[in-house]
């Protein structure tokens, strides 16, 4: 876990393997307390603020929570749906004894993996601190909790061949079905207020997007931007807890990851799609990075 002076930061490989009711490794975890049968099963309490670095969608089915998301509180009600995405500041502040809920994370390499199966482009800085609330029909609630059972069941069978690619259509199919509701229910998207200091990391999350596969130099970012790139590492560095490289080379680790768990390319193609100078040097990139060579990612 890594702190600062404000927070702590966690991703899915922090949370303890025995944590949560359905589990794939470190891309999904799914925790609730919609049965009293688990002993471990992770209940959500009050607690200190937590930098996400995953995406989580939390569903109130019945009571209330209380949550403090990037400085603003926020209670989600029974039949709301909350979505927080990479990157969002959140504490929880107040649970009520009787409510009922369920919460999926999922590792944002699968994310960009699912919505670039669709065509579904999400600019960097919209998926850096940005969190949605919406509600739901009794449908949809019917309907979400449904997919939720399905998923877990199936993320509780034992291994087979083709149980990554099921839950992955799962999930797929899952996603599709809240793109359409939030299209046509009432929707709060908040986002952080942004201050010259938060824009100047936008604007660097937006060249990052832009040049990643070209520049992985923060002075190349910070001559675009007119700033010294000690004065722009600064800036991330306290706006996102950390440093433009680890901005650069996480993002390109990212974009690495979702090519790969796609499936379609090769190592070699990933690489080149990539600009590295080689196949082995995106392979010593992806191990320093990751801890696993390119295909032995792609067996996991």
């Amino acid at each position: 876990m890594v702190t600062n002076n404000y927070h702590a930061s966690f991703n899915l490989a922090q949370i303890p393997k025995n944590i949560g009711s359905a589990r794939y490794g470190d891309y999904f975890i799914f925790i609730d307390n919609l049965s009293t049968e688990s002993d471990n099963v992770l209940d959500i309490q009050p607690n200190f603020p937590v930098k996400n670095e995953a995406m989580v969608v939390l569903t109130v089915l019945e009571g209330s929570v209380r949550l403090r998301i990037n400085l603003q509180e926020v209670e989600v009600k029974a039949g709301q749906t909350l979505g927080i995405m990479q990157g969002c500041i959140f504490q929880v502040l107040e649970v009520p004894d009787n409510w009922r809920y369920y919460c999926m994370m999922i590792a944002p390499e699968v994310i960009d993996m699912i919505q670039k199966s669709f065509g579904i482009h999400v600019n960097l800085s919209r998926r850096y601190y940005n969190f949605g609330l919406h509600s739901m029909s009794e449908s949809a609630m019917e309907t979400g909790l449904t997919m939720y059972h399905l998923i877990k069941e199936e993320l509780n069978q034992p291994d087979y061949e083709y149980k990554k690619d099921v839950i992955q259509r799962y999930c797929e199919i899952w996603i599709l079905k809240n793109l359409s509701r939030v299209q046509d229910e009432d929707v709060h998207e908040i986002r952080k207020p942004v201050g010259r200091k938060e824009q100047i990391f936008n604007d660097f999350l937006a060249l990052l997007e832009q040049y990643y596969t070209q520049e992985r130099s923060i002075s190349f970012y910070a001559d675009r931007m007119c700033l010294t790139p000690k004065y722009l590492s600064t800036i991330v560095k306290e706006v996102s807890g950390k440093h433009g490289m680890q901005w650069i080379d996480e993002y390109v680790a990212l974009e690495a990851k979702a090519l790969l768990r796609e499936g379609t390319m090769s190592v070699k193609q990933v690489s080149d799609k990539l600009n590295f100078p080689s196949q082995s040097m995106f392979g010593r990139f992806f191990k320093k990075m990751t801890g696993y060579s390119p295909k032995q990612y792609m067996l996991l």
